[in-house]
């Protein structure tokens, strides 16, 4: 994903060490009060015979069993079949400038953001452009690289923008309604916005690249807060890029920076993190967008390893999505129906997956 930032993270910050401190425990001796077990024994007599005790064999060995837990099963990756590759046919009228994000409405169209084309189209699930706003530049309705996309529950359209550092709301006919934010390093304020997530409480959740948080927003624009801060350790965020609120209610973020999966509350609570820096199963390299099945898996797409891994719940790895196809995959939607849409960027498509 190109980010656009008014400043160079590197070099801002230190690396944080986290000091390891070693507990000694010192078991204290424990002495009786009772005096009959200090006074001095006395010394045997003639007239007491001396007897050998019998020694008392010491007892076997006992050993408990200590159960195995039996694992979970883990589920089969479903047999997803591209049906459609939108944009890849130039004569049907519908050519992508580097798609990027993906919002699926009620009726099960599409709304794209697309990174270098600056505008937002909706599609039909055929592939049929019914509309399209947007242009290049910094004023109401119009676009710098934008890339995230989100639908609220009354069906406005809001959409994050990693080039203007700001959000704007639009109507579902594509009404300019506000923009909210500019460059900037405090709340309120963003160093590139990337991707935006709405919860059923109408909170608006914007992921800060440069700042290395989430800015909550009410969906009138209204600052609320900041979640995170940033760095390395679990719970903290670089480059944080995807989020989306789970089946489970809570927020879960995309930390490219540091090639994870971060599990937060909606208010900010760290409970779980996933993933590390490689190539192998269950690993990430600059991932990018979140989105979660009907069952609840996840899956992940990466630009760097030019993937989309899927995994259950609990962080299990399931399979990947088309291996080998991809060139820089962002944006993933669930439509009604369960298809699976993607963004596959570097392509210049929006590829449509069903379950067979």
């Amino acid at each position: 994903m190109v980010r656009i930032s008014a400043r160079v993270i590197a070099g801002s910050r230190g690396l944080f060490i986290t000091a390891i401190s070693m507990i000694v425990l010192v078991a204290a001796a424990c002495s009786s009060d009772d005096p009959a077990a200090t006074a001095p024994a006395a010394s045997p007599t003639a007239a007491d015979p001396i007897t050998t005790p019998t020694p008392t064999p010491a007892p076997e060995p006992t050993t408990t069993a200590i159960p195995t837990p039996t694992p979970l099963p883990v589920p089969d990756l479903p047999n997803f079949v591209e049906v459609a590759a939108f944009g890849s046919d130039p004569s049907s009228g519908l050519v992508f400038a580097r798609p990027n994000g993906i919002a699926i409405d009620t009726e099960g169209n599409l709304y794209t953001t697309e990174f270098q084309g600056n505008r937002v189209r909706k599609i039909s699930p055929d592939g049929e452009l019914l509309l399209e706003w947007g242009g290049s530049g910094g004023g109401p309705g119009q676009f710098t690289a934008p890339t995230g996309i989100a639908i609220s529950a009354d069906g406005d359209i809001f959409v994050s923008e990693s080039g203007a550092s700001r959000f704007q709301k639009f109507s579902a006919g594509g009404d300019w309604l506000g923009s909210f934010g500019s460059i900037g390093f405090e709340p309120g304020r963003f160093d590139s916005a990337m991707v935006i997530a709405i919860d059923d409480a109408s909170r608006v959740y914007v992921t800060d690249w440069g700042n290395g948080w989430v800015q909550v927003f009410s969906t009138e624009g209204d600052f609320i807060e900041t979640l995170s801060a940033w760095g390395m350790e679990p719970g903290q965020l670089f480059n944080p890029t995807g989020l989306k609120i789970g089946p489970d209610g809570n927020l879960w973020v995309v930390d490219r920076g540091n090639h994870r999966i971060q599990r937060f509350t909606t208010e900010g609570e760290h409970l779980t993190t996933w993933g590390e820096r490689g190539e192998g199963p269950g690993q990430f390299r600059t991932p990018t967008s979140i989105n979660f099945d009907a069952d609840g898996n996840f899956y992940v797409s990466e630009v760097g390893n030019f993937r989309v891994q899927a995994f259950t719940a609990d962080g299990q790895f399931i399979g990947e999505l088309a291996p080998g196809t991809f060139n820089n995959p962002h944006g993933l939607a669930f439509d009604q129906s369960g298809a699976l849409y993607v963004a596959d960027t570097g392509n210049d498509v929006i590829r449509k997956f069903v379950i067979e």
